[in-house]
């Protein structure tokens, strides 16, 4: 057994060390502890190429008083930060959590305070704790920094290297905040040292990069399914907190409500799909129910799968010969409705795929003349490919962790792996039989991810926060973000 004591007693020394020797040794000291490991690789593929970001540094005027610069190298990103306007000495450098430079309240005086609005200290390993820059995680926030020392002009600059946070994955930067503050840091008071008032804000922006982003209503959408209509353009998207599904004009980005959660004991809404008659299918998750909704939203049939205990579905797929198949996550089978009832039409005990513990079959694709299904395993990053003549089931391949909704276009299968927050390209070959993980890209910052739906040339995916469901504060508003196919 480790002896803690001996650890946390490093672990100060370590902090102390930091101080003493101010910014230019911290950075040393950090970029020597990169292989240490703050962090885990955030997967096998390719990080986009030139994955750049910056972040304008305003007072709390909204004056431009600095600026800072983040680039990925490899598993580490390197940041540079220059200031000015501040007093001598050594000031706290944080990453916030929430991408507003905008007044709100800092829980640490519980009261309103320039930049309150970008939250408390970005923490991907819930920490939950105030640490050194050179701790891992799992031990303290990600956005512990080290210091920015500011020089008699009342300028200061700061470069170096860390692995504690990322701009790609489940540690990514991306639409965060990066804060200086008044004071120098303890690293180790809660909850941010003893730094003092909020005196710099910047968010952090990727470089030539665009997406648009549709906003949702409301503090609880959580929006979980995608899916779109090209007769009518427009998207659809339900909650998975409530059950409402939502229509979006994909030009305008107007949205209404298209079907009231609750509707015929519709109380969450998981995978959507739009049929070849313009109606769209809902998966109930833990109610075990298919709701089918008309194209004006009526309400067409609700279906429940046979009573058992812990159903949970969680995604289904139209094919061309009328059926549509469905994934239960907790019950190890694969239904299918013909002709408006449920059959469980593929048993997987004693199959290649075996569930275990958390969430096991979750996505769900067809190829185009409904031969081949596909299927992503979240709970152990295995994509399933599955005949519907013979009903055999051939693993594709593995890798994708935290797979949750998929995205098939012609041999090219898009992946949101929520968690991660990235969504992955996996180049399939001609019989879907194997598939390469090609380029995992965070686009503009993404917040557990789920799932996605072609809309002409492009890719809409839901940034769900399913993370936050439970607890915790969302962003708000919640949005789909709609980017260029890459």
């Amino acid at each position: 057994m480790m002896n803690t004591a001996k650890i946390n007693a490093s672990r100060m020394s370590t902090a102390r060390k930091t101080l003493a020797l101010g910014l230019s040794g911290a950075a040393l000291l950090l970029s020597g502890l990169v292989l240490a490991g703050g962090t885990e690789p955030v997967g096998m593929g390719q990080m986009p190429a030139n994955l750049k970001a910056t972040a304008a540094l305003r007072d709390p005027a909204g004056q431009v008083r600095g600026e800072a610069s983040f680039e990925q190298v490899g598993m580490g990103m390197r940041v540079t930060v220059t200031a000015s306007g501040l007093t001598p000495g050594m000031h706290g450098l944080h990453v916030h959590d929430l991408g507003r430079c905008t007044p709100g309240v800092d829980p640490a005086v519980n009261k309103v305070v320039p930049f309150g609005g970008a939250g408390g200290h970005f923490d991907p390993g819930g920490s939950k704790n105030h640490d050194s820059p050179m701790a891992g995680n799992k031990y303290g926030h990600g956005g512990d920094l080290p210091m920015l020392n500011v020089g008699a002009d009342g300028t200061g600059t700061a470069t170096f290297t860390t692995d504690k946070v990322s701009l790609t994955g489940k540690d990514g930067v991306l639409n965060r905040s990066l804060m200086i503050h008044a004071d120098m840091d303890d690293y180790k008071s809660d909850p941010s040292g003893k730094s003092g008032a909020r005196e710099r804000c910047g968010v952090i922006v990727r470089d030539n990069f665009t997406v648009r982003d549709y906003p949702l209503p409301g503090t609880q959408s959580f929006p979980e399914g995608v899916a779109y209509d090209a007769r009518k353009g427009v998207i659809y998207t339900g909650s998975a907190a409530n059950g409402n599904i939502y229509a979006i004009n994909a030009n305008t980005g107007a949205t209404s409500l298209f079907s009231e959660g609750g509707a015929v004991g519709r109380s969450t809404a998981l995978g959507l799909k739009v049929d070849a008659q313009g109606r769209v299918w809902v998966a109930g998750g833990a109610t075990g129910a298919i709701s089918i909704l008309s194209p004006d939203g009526a309400p067409v049939a609700t279906l429940m799968t046979p009573p058992s205990p812990n159903p949970y579905l969680n995604d289904l797929i139209p094919t061309p010969d009328g059926s549509v198949y469905i994934t239960d996550s907790t019950r190890p089978m694969i239904w299918r409705v013909r002709d408006m009832k449920v059959e469980p039409w593929l048993n997987l005990g004693g199959t290649p795929i075996k569930y275990g513990p958390g969430i096991n079959l979750n996505g769900i694709v067809a190829s185009p003349d409904g031969r081949f299904l596909l299927s992503v395993q979240l709970n152990t990053g295995e994509l399933w490919r599955i005949d519907t003549q013979s009903r055999a089931i051939r693993k594709v391949m593995g890798g994708l962790k935290n797979g949750d909704g998929l995205l098939l276009d012609g041999q090219t299968l898009y992946v949101a792996r929520n968690a991660d927050g990235v969504v992955s390209k996996v180049g399939l070959s001609a019989d879907y039989g194997s598939g390469t993980l090609m380029m995992e890209e965070p686009l503009a910052g993404l917040r557990f991810p789920t799932t996605l739906a072609k809309v002409g040339a492009d890719v809409v995916v839901t940034q769900g926060q399913l993370d936050k469901l439970q607890g915790g504060t969302p962003e708000t508003p919640f949005k789909l973000t709609r980017f260029k196919i890459f």
